[in-house]
């Protein structure tokens, strides 16, 4: 759970980022008067964060989904060895 509240905070992060660049390119094209040239390079950037923002939450989650296979398959040997017998016998 502490992983899906640290996840959650980084997306919350991010959000907020995004909104503060969204807020910086209307800023922008208020003071340049139309200058798209500007703009753009402000949505390019804010594209490049987003991105990289994203990279990093799907690597959490990745390594995450990892971690959980890893103690799924702990607990099955834990289980065996109680059980003294394999799952796959059957």
């Amino acid at each position: 759970m502490a992983e899906d509240r640290i996840t959650h905070q980084e997306i919350d992060a991010l959000t907020r980022r995004v909104e503060a660049v969204e807020d910086r390119v209307e800023a922008l094209q208020v003071q340049t008067g139309g200058n798209f040239a500007a703009v753009i390079e402000g949505q390019a950037a804010l594209r490049r964060e987003v991105r990289d923002g994203f990279a990093k939450v799907n690597a959490r989650f990745d390594a995450l989904e990892e971690k959980m296979d890893h103690n799924q398959a702990q607990i099955v040997e834990l289980l065996t060895a109680l059980v003294g017998r394999s799952p796959d016998a059957g």
